[in-house]
């Protein structure tokens, strides 16, 4: 614990490194950003095995609008050299945590300010570098969330299924790299993806998704679901979530709209 001084918590970090030991910095994902500097220049760019245990991804509610963690992803995934993941449970956040360790390159495990999610314990694929968890493999719609949206993503396939609609849902698990394997075939058998994130839309999953489809030309549309591009007053998470269309609801009514407009 160095105190409220990122930037040598993270010149510090590189160093252990240096000496052969593994660090872990454990760091709010908002005060992560006042070390943006010694993250590319100190750790990512000699590829030095410094973990960063990122806190407080995503809303953050009472905290504060400066503490709203909504960048985390984006900024990560800028950096040449850094792996950024996130896990859907307790049980994931364990795994990952000893894949982190054991990491020879500069990671990043991001995860939400709370109790962690106990749900989907059945689910629990071993951590491979770059590769998602398909959860549920059906068709016409494909939800591929990270991190906390994955159990927003298993109520709304929920919903869907008592309207009658099939819906696959993908653990994205990694934002850097993404797993284009999985999107290509998604794009195979489904009409729509619908990436979700607790991020804002600028460089992250829902933008690297994007990019692929257009790149490749994929036959699929995609649904954006992310925190808008602007900051996001204090309050209660779950009301926050509604007014900024990332709850259950939202993405649910986001999704008949699409239906109805093809």
């Amino acid at each position: 614990d160095v105190g409220i001084a990122e930037e040598h918590a993270v010149t510090f970090a590189a160093g252990l490194a240096a000496g052969g030991i593994k660090p872990v910095f454990a760091v709010y994902s908002s005060f992560l950003q006042r070390a943006y500097d010694q993250m590319i220049h100190d750790v990512a760019l000699q590829n030095l095995p410094v973990m960063f245990a990122v806190d407080r991804a995503g809303l953050v509610g009472n905290d504060g609008e400066t503490h709203q963690g909504i960048f985390d992803l984006s900024y990560l995934s800028l950096i040449p050299n850094m792996c950024v993941m996130a896990p859907k449970n307790k049980w994931e956040l364990s795994d990952m945590l000893k894949f982190a360790i054991s990491s020879d390159g500069p990671i990043a495990l991001r995860y939400p300010r709370g109790e962690a999610y106990d749900g989907l314990s059945e689910h629990r694929a071993k951590i491979v570098y770059g590769k998602s968890e398909l959860l549920y493999d059906e068709e016409c719609i494909a939800l591929i969330a990270v991190g906390s949206m994955v159990k927003t993503a298993v109520e709304v396939r929920e919903a869907l299924k008592e309207k009658g609609i099939s819906c696959t849902v993908v653990n994205a698990r990694f934002v850097k790299p993404i797993d284009e394997n999985m999107v290509r075939y998604l794009a195979k058998n489904h009409d729509l993806i619908v990436p979700m994130e607790e991020n804002v839309a600028s460089g992250g999953l829902s933008e690297k998704v994007i990019t692929l489809v257009e790149q490749e030309k994929l036959p699929i549309e995609v649904l954006p679901i992310t925190i808008p591009d602007e900051y996001v007053e204090h309050g209660n998470v779950d009301i926050l979530k509604q007014e900024i269309g990332i709850s259950t609801s939202a993405v649910l009514e986001k999704i008949e709209k699409e239906l109805e407009a093809k």
